[in-house]
Protein backbone atom coordinates (compact mmCIF):
# COMPACT_ATOMS: atom_id res chain seq x y z
CA UNK A 1 0.00 0.00 0.00
CA UNK A 2 1.01 3.29 -0.73
CA UNK A 3 0.11 6.43 1.45
CA UNK A 4 -1.84 7.01 4.34
CA UNK A 5 -4.11 4.15 5.58
CA UNK A 6 -7.74 5.11 4.42
CA UNK A 7 -9.87 5.63 7.77
CA UNK A 8 -12.30 2.45 8.78
CA UNK A 9 -15.77 3.58 9.94
CA UNK A 10 -16.33 1.85 13.58
CA UNK A 11 -12.47 2.20 14.25
CA UNK A 12 -10.23 4.72 16.71
CA UNK A 13 -8.07 5.00 13.45
CA UNK A 14 -5.49 7.24 15.62
CA UNK A 15 -2.10 7.58 13.87
CA UNK A 16 1.59 6.61 14.80
CA UNK A 17 4.24 7.82 12.21
CA UNK A 18 7.65 5.85 12.29
CA UNK A 19 10.39 7.11 10.36
CA UNK A 20 13.86 4.28 9.30
CA UNK A 21 17.42 5.20 10.66
CA UNK A 22 17.96 7.15 7.66
CA UNK A 23 14.68 9.41 7.28
CA UNK A 24 13.53 8.96 4.15
CA UNK A 25 10.81 6.63 4.71
CA UNK A 26 7.85 6.40 7.32
CA UNK A 27 5.10 4.14 7.96
CA UNK A 28 1.83 4.72 9.32
CA UNK A 29 0.28 2.84 12.60
CA UNK A 30 -3.52 3.18 12.43
CA UNK A 31 -5.19 2.29 15.60
CA UNK A 32 -8.15 -0.73 15.00
CA UNK A 33 -9.66 -0.01 19.02
CA UNK A 34 -13.32 1.24 18.69
CA UNK A 35 -13.83 4.93 19.02
CA UNK A 36 -13.80 6.88 21.53
CA UNK A 37 -11.90 4.01 23.85
CA UNK A 38 -10.35 4.08 27.12
CA UNK A 39 -6.32 3.72 27.40
CA UNK A 40 -3.77 3.54 24.89
CA UNK A 41 -4.28 2.89 20.84
CA UNK A 42 -3.54 -0.47 19.42
CA UNK A 43 -2.37 -2.05 16.02
CA UNK A 44 -2.49 -5.77 15.11
CA UNK A 45 -0.84 -7.27 12.41
CA UNK A 46 1.70 -10.24 11.41
CA UNK A 47 0.89 -13.88 10.60
CA UNK A 48 0.17 -17.08 12.71
CA UNK A 49 2.67 -17.50 15.02
CA UNK A 50 4.39 -14.14 14.58
CA UNK A 51 1.92 -11.52 15.92
CA UNK A 52 2.76 -7.94 16.60
CA UNK A 53 0.88 -5.73 18.58
CA UNK A 54 2.22 -2.02 19.00
CA UNK A 55 0.47 0.25 21.58
CA UNK A 56 1.12 3.88 22.00
CA UNK A 57 -1.00 7.02 23.91
CA UNK A 58 -0.99 9.95 21.56
CA UNK A 59 -2.73 10.41 18.33
CA UNK A 60 -0.41 12.13 16.18
CA UNK A 61 -2.39 13.18 13.47
CA UNK A 62 -3.50 16.13 15.66
CA UNK A 63 0.09 17.33 16.08
CA UNK A 64 0.95 17.03 12.21
CA UNK A 65 -2.04 18.45 11.02
CA UNK A 66 -1.11 21.64 13.57
CA UNK A 67 2.41 21.45 12.09
CA UNK A 68 1.15 21.45 8.36
CA UNK A 69 -1.02 24.63 9.26
CA UNK A 70 1.74 26.84 10.84
CA UNK A 71 4.05 25.56 7.79
CA UNK A 72 0.99 26.88 5.20
CA UNK A 73 0.61 30.31 7.17
CA UNK A 74 4.23 30.79 7.65
CA UNK A 75 4.63 30.32 3.27
CA UNK A 76 1.18 32.36 3.04
CA UNK A 77 2.92 35.64 4.79
CA UNK A 78 6.43 35.04 2.93
CA UNK A 79 7.38 37.60 0.01
CA UNK A 80 6.91 36.01 -3.41
CA UNK A 81 10.17 35.30 -5.13
CA UNK A 82 11.01 35.07 -8.77
CA UNK A 83 12.20 31.96 -10.24
CA UNK A 84 10.65 29.54 -8.40
CA UNK A 85 11.39 27.90 -5.05
CA UNK A 86 14.94 27.62 -5.09
CA UNK A 87 15.91 30.98 -6.74
CA UNK A 88 15.14 33.00 -3.45
CA UNK A 89 15.47 36.57 -4.53
CA UNK A 90 12.68 38.74 -3.79
CA UNK A 91 10.84 40.51 -6.32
Amino acid sequence: MYGHPQDVQGECNARLYLGDDYGDNECTIRCQREPEHEGKHRELFGSPGREVMIEWELDERKEREAAEAEVEKVLSEEEPYEGGPYNRHPK
